[in-house]
């Protein structure tokens, strides 16, 4: 399916998805505690390679 070019376009699919009892708005959810820690401990993690591979070089 091709993206709409026109307002017009845009507005019917979002009348047929309506219709066909799809909500194309949905409300948002909030973000976990678990996606939450496990981005911390991810981002902590390449930081502290970072470091160590930048200690090597210079270091080493």
């Amino acid at each position: 399916m091709r993206p709409p070019e026109t307002i017009e376009e845009e507005l019917e699919i979002i009348a047929q998805a309506l219709d066909a009892g799809i909500d194309p708005f949905p409300p948002k959810k909030p973000p976990s505690r678990i996606a939450k820690l496990a981005l911390g401990w991810f981002m902590v993690i390449m930081m502290v390679s970072w470091v160590s591979q930048l200690l090597y070089r210079y270091v080493g």
